[in-house]
């Protein structure tokens, strides 16, 4: 799946991450953007890894004050987090006027920043969960620094027959969606209104001309305010195999925090290629890195 800022799946969460959701951390995906939510408490999200060209800290600074909006008001001091990444911690003054606590470690590899965010509603929550926060950003990173760099691929896990080549419109053309809604729903102790509830969803749209579209929306509920993400792109595509390559020529990613302004910023011209697999009306994509996404036909 994929979402805001081309956000990408990185390698090492899939080792990291079974002991929040043993813990009972709900995890919430779109689009490669991967979060995990201790109720209304308290979030963990490995943030969108972003194209960088130059100096760690000039990137890290610049990237305190995007993490989910808001304005720093306290901290933020930069400390050396070892092997070669910067850690912080700060409150955040929302769009709404109220405060969140956060803490975040970022990095540069392979040409690329990566970064992990923990984020909570009230210091007393920002204390209860900060060492389960700082075990997922250690083991999380340990398991990214042991694979492979991005110059050399790992050994293909076992793949069903590939599909035959051709053209998508051939094979899985069409329209095919994924998404969820959360069936809890948030109310206001104020005001009694009740928040959007959280969920994602995205959708390819495959044309008989080579063309495609690729829109989607993550929405959820923090800090008593409502957060969402939109993205519309369009591209061309290509089949060779079981390969499908998705070349984005223009679209948009839209992102509005608490009822704040909304945000827009073009797309990543990024050109990607997922392994596919066909089994009736559900289409399997995983895309480089091992993550896999299960789309369903319209």
């Amino acid at each position: 799946m994929r979402l805001y800022t081309a956000l990408a799946l990185f390698c090492g969460i899939c080792a990291a991450a079974p002991a929040l959701e043993r813990d009972g951390w709900r995890r919430q995906e779109q689009g490669g953007a991967v979060a995990y939510f201790k109720g209304q408490d308290a979030m963990i999200m490995v943030v969108p890894a972003k194209p960088w060209v130059g100096e760690l800290r000039s990137a890290y600074t610049r990237a305190l004050g995007s993490f989910l909006g808001g304005k720093i008001v306290a901290g933020g001091d930069l400390r050396d987090a070892g092997s070669g990444a910067l850690e912080a911690e700060y409150e955040v003054q929302e769009p709404n006027g109220t405060r969140t606590y956060r803490a975040s470690v970022g990095w540069v590899r392979n040409g690329n920043f990566e970064s992990l965010l923990y984020a909570a509603n009230d210091a007393a929550s920002f204390q209860r969960y900060r060492s389960t926060a700082a075990d997922f950003f250690k083991d999380y990173r340990g398991n990214a620094d042991a694979q492979p760099a991005a110059s050399s691929k790992p050994s293909p896990a076992p793949q069903a027959p590939p599909a035959p080549a051709g053209s998508v419109s051939g094979i899985v053309g069409g329209e095919w969606y994924t998404g969820r809604v959360s069936t809890i729903q948030r109310q206001d102790s104020v005001t009694g209104r009740m928040a959007p509830p959280a969920g994602n969803n995205m959708t390819f749209k495959f044309h008989a001309d080579g063309t495609y579209q690729q829109y989607g929306l993550m929405q959820f509920t923090y800090a008593t305010c409502v957060n969402s993400y939109f993205m519309n792109i369009t591209g061309r595509y290509e089949l060779k195999g079981d390969k499908l390559t998705l070349t984005p020529l223009d679209g948009t990613y839209d992102s509005r925090t608490c009822g704040g302004q909304p945000v827009r910023k073009p797309v990543n011209k990024v050109v990607t290629t997922d392994t596919i697999r066909l089994t009736g009306d559900e289409l399997l994509m995983t895309d480089e890195k091992g993550a896999s996404s299960t789309y369903r036909r319209k």
